[in-house]
């Protein structure tokens, strides 16, 4: 089959750009902050990271995967006050499931600060990183309508570079204060809102829509249509990010370091795949909907697309992984091998993404949302297995199994439930 859609290949390639520019600048900061801060402080940043990045997803309930669904395909006519309505309506329900969400990480944050942390956080700066749940949403809840008004090169600019970008400003400003006294946290919380504030530059475009804008849909609403597609980004998240949750609760604050640069490393694939999903799935829904004669033919394209460039990433990556790991520090360099498992563990996912595609567009999300549990528990259980023995390491095979049931799962279920039937 030939890729002969060159506005595929050329937005694909575009987003791939734009995408990096975002992957540059956090890997930037990743680097300042390995080369700024004991291992074991680094490790508390990026177990905060996380814990930020993770508990602001499940506050947004999906909203931004119901954003993208709905815009996405919205017909042209009167299209801005459509679009408008149902940014409003999202923010609508952000505001209570966030500050909800919020609430619950002050009451567990002793928890939190024992079992993830060694103790070594301070707890007052623990409680003030819960803003950062509502910074973060702004950012990603405005990326998501960009992605979904097809902005695509904007969307990922915000979602990706512009916390990147922020926290380098703040981090310059007060640089004098940053490696001492754990100010690096408050600094990080403060960097995500003044993204979040940032972020609505981009909606400027939408204003002369907002004194005509119509009335939003009613909370419920928001909430039902969200709900269920909420636990694959959930899953999703999970599926990323445990063998990071588990290192910190079962191992100490430099492993929580080792394995979350290896991680990162490995996420470069996911970059790729990022900048795959925001190109192919905004189309493919509009030709679901609009041109169902094309899906079909796009669905395989798309398909091939992404086998290719993610097998050519992590050959790539894999082959320098030893002297990018020395950038960040000599002593990351231990962890060369956790990034080759890693690697292979995000070749296997991201084989899956326009498979998983089509359960969302023929709304058939039980199973996709079945699989992912599953995978997750078996992730779970690998974890307890495989990390008191292995350590990081342990992490990472968990992490290959995982996705490599997954994958298995989502196409064998694609094919039997026909996913593309009805399409010519």
């Amino acid at each position: 089959m030939k890729l002969n859609n060159p506005s595929l290949l050329w937005q694909t390639g575009f987003s791939i750009i734009a995408r990096f520019a975002g992957v540059g600048l956090n890997f930037a900061v990743a680097i300042i902050i390995t080369r700024s801060l004991p291992m074991n402080e680094a490790g508390m940043l990026f177990m905060l990271m996380t814990l930020v990045t993770g508990i602001a997803l499940f506050s947004r309930v999906g909203v931004e995967q119901w954003l993208v669904r709905e815009v996405a395909g919205l017909a042209e006519a009167g299209l801005a006050q459509a679009q408008l309505r149902h940014l409003e309506s999202a923010f609508r329900l952000l505001i209570l499931t966030t500050l909800a969400f919020m609430l619950i990480w002050l009451v567990i944050s002793p928890v939190i600060q024992r079992s993830l942390f060694d103790g070594d956080i301070q707890l007052s700066l623990l409680w003030i990183a819960a803003l950062g749940i509502l910074f973060f949403n702004l950012v990603m809840t405005n990326s998501a309508f960009m992605k979904a008004a097809h902005h695509i090169s904007e969307s990922l600019l915000i979602q990706n570079a512009l916390p990147a970008i922020c926290m380098m400003l703040v981090m310059l400003v007060f640089w004098p204060w940053f490696p001492v006294n754990q100010n690096y946290l408050w600094i990080y919380t403060l960097s995500l809102g003044l993204a979040g504030v940032l972020s609505f530059y981009w909606l400027r475009a939408w204003l002369p829509a907002f004194t005509n804008r119509q009335a939003p849909f009613p909370r419920q609403q928001v909430f039902q249509g969200s709900i269920p597609l909420a636990p694959v980004s959930f899953f999703a998240f999970l599926m990323l990010w445990a063998d990071t949750l588990m290192t910190g609760w079962l191992l100490s604050n430099e492993d929580v370091a080792l394995f979350t640069v290896a991680a990162r490393l490995s996420f470069v694939s996911g970059f790729f795949l990022g900048a795959l999903d925001a190109t192919i799935y905004p189309r493919l829904l509009r030709l679901h909907k609009q041109n169902p004669e094309r899906v079909r033919k796009f669905f395989w394209q798309a398909t091939l697309l992404v086998v290719a460039v993610l097998t050519v990433v992590t050959v790539l990556i894999a082959a320098v992984g030893k002297p990018v790991l020395a950038v960040f520090n000599e002593g990351y360099v231990q962890a060369s091998t956790t990034l080759i498992i890693l690697l292979l563990g995000q070749l296997v996912r991201g084989l899956a993404i326009t498979f998983s595609f089509m359960f969302i567009i023929r709304e058939q999300v039980r199973y996709l949302n079945s699989l992912l549990l599953f995978a997750l528990l078996a992730n779970l259980l690998a974890n307890g297995l495989l990390i008191p023995q292995y350590g990081i390491e342990g992490a990472a095979m968990a992490t290959l199994a995982a996705n490599l049931l997954l994958t298995g799962g989502v196409i064998v279920f694609f094919f039997k439930n026909r996913l593309l039937s009805g399409y010519a």
